[in-house]
């Protein structure tokens, strides 16, 4: 009977270890399936200082982010660092955004919590914007999903200060920590940190409203979070991305060109995301219409969920100004609009009685498993190209020979355009590629042209 219990017990232990296991090993293998691309051959550095140096340079010139340091040093002590490090950013992402929605970790001690981080892992592969470009490319994982837990770690310190209504209690050492988070966030992107600001300045206006005080440690980590969006938004880089030929073409346009663009990128956005934001929207619609619930106005999962889902919009919708972009610039209003959605499904819990997070849970996993294999193969078989081309190199090299004839990789669609690889060939992405092989790269200009085209259009493919 002893045994019995002690074997009880240790499910719930077997089960949460058997799910991180398989998360870790999946992010493990698509990280390690995805070869370097253009990017990583321009970035590379033979020593550290010089990883450093490039991050300096490309602060005055190109990219001013702070995760580009992340990813000039990975890069100079090879991709192991990456495949070592990416799964437990992203396990660490997914505790991070169940402590934002729930104030605490999971109890790995029962199951109850386990539907709502098995939702939070499968949204954060399968539904968060380009995937490919955002979790297992190493720059994009740098400057985004891996940027993202700043982002999150604040927002869920707000929260918290909500909840102690301004007396939360910080140590020296929690408070040195949350003005370099704050600060790291302020550098992070283009996007997070500002709507974080505006978030800040709506709280803080808020409290006073209120009568409620501040304590010092706020406004310590609102200038921390304010450095960093000056670092950013003041280095020449990003003066330099405005002055290029891309807003000289938009600010040319005519306003109808301006609305079409608009709705392609709303289009993307939406479908990007199986719709997640749309459903959210109806739901609260609802909810919003419903009068036999009368504190649904009160309830904070409602609220929170409402105001996620307005911070969503917000930064997606600033970003149609731009006539091109990637899905992956819609990586952080895409997690956004994932926090109103959980959010929605625990009102839902709460106010119907239904059990919203664990048969969602369910469906996302049927959904997954569905998906998996036309989401995976892609990534196969660009690793079986990056095989063979390297051996290519490798013999052109054994041969003496100063010419290497190189394919354009060729892109297989995913399940859908978001689920699709976007990969910087550096045959066509890359002007010194040659250079840095130290063999002069031919390849044939049709294929080139097919297969640019293909990378801009997947949904061609």
């Amino acid at each position: 009977m002893t045994e019995t219990i002690k074997n009880f017990k240790a499910k719930p232990l077997a089960i949460w270890g058997l799910f991180f296991f398989t998360y870790v090993l999946f992010i493990f293998i698509l990280s390690y399936l995805y070869p370097y691309g253009a990017d990583e051959y321009i970035l590379r550095r033979q020593t550290l200082w010089g990883a450093l140096e490039q991050y300096f340079f490309s602060y005055g010139v190109e990219n001013a982010r702070i995760g580009l340091i992340a990813n000039n040093i990975i890069l100079y002590l090879g991709k192991w660092s990456f495949l070592i490090l990416n799964p437990i950013v992203q396990t660490i992402w997914i505790l991070s955004f169940f402590a934002l929605v729930h104030l605490r970790l999971p109890d790995f001690k029962k199951l109850s919590d386990f539907p709502a981080v098995l939702l939070i892992a499968l949204l954060s592969v399968f539904a968060v914007a380009q995937p490919d470009n955002t979790l297992f490319w190493i720059g994009g994982a740098c400057n985004y999903s891996w940027s993202a837990l700043p982002f999150l770690w604040i927002l869920t310190w707000l929260r918290l200060e909500y909840k102690a209504k301004g007396n939360l209690n910080l140590s020296k050492k929690a408070i040195a920590g949350l003005f370099f988070i704050a600060l790291a966030l302020g550098m992070s992107s283009e996007n997070s940190g500002p709507l974080t600001m505006g978030l800040i300045v709506c709280f803080a206006a808020g409290f006073y409203m209120a009568g409620l005080k501040l304590k010092k440690h706020f406004w310590l980590t609102a200038l921390g979070l304010a450095l960093g969006i000056g670092l950013l938004f003041g280095a020449p880089a990003m003066w330099n991305r405005l002055n290029t030929d891309i807003f000289d073409y938009f600010n040319n346009s005519s306003l109808r060109d301006k609305l079409l663009w608009h709705i392609s990128h709303i289009h993307f956005y939406i479908k990007a995301m199986f719709l997640i934001p749309v459903i959210t929207f109806i739901a609260l619609l609802i909810c919003a219409l419903d009068k036999d619930k009368p504190a649904r106005f009160k309830n904070e999962n409602y609220i929170l969920a409402v105001i996620f889902f307005i911070c969503s919009w917000i930064l997606a919708c600033v970003l149609f100004a731009v006539p091109f972009i990637t899905g992956r610039c819609f990586y952080t209003a895409s997690v956004a609009a994932l926090i109103s959605f959980v959010f929605t499904l625990i009102y839902l819990q709460e106010a119907y009685k239904f059990q919203a997070v664990k048969y969602c849970s369910m469906l996302a996993l049927a959904c997954a498993i569905a998906f998996t294999p036309a989401f995976v193969y892609p990534y196969i078989n660009l690793h079986r190209q990056d095989k063979a081309r390297q051996n290519d190199i490798a013999q052109a090299k054994g041969r003496g020979s100063k010419t290497v004839f190189l394919m354009p990789y060729k892109y297989i669609k995913g399940p859908n355009d978001n689920l699709t690889i976007m990969f910087y060939d550096p045959v066509f992405g890359f002007i010194g590629y040659s250079d840095y092989l130290g063999l002069r790269v031919q390849t044939d200009e049709r294929e080139e042209a097919l297969s640019l085209y293909m990378f801009s259009n997947p949904n061609v493919i």
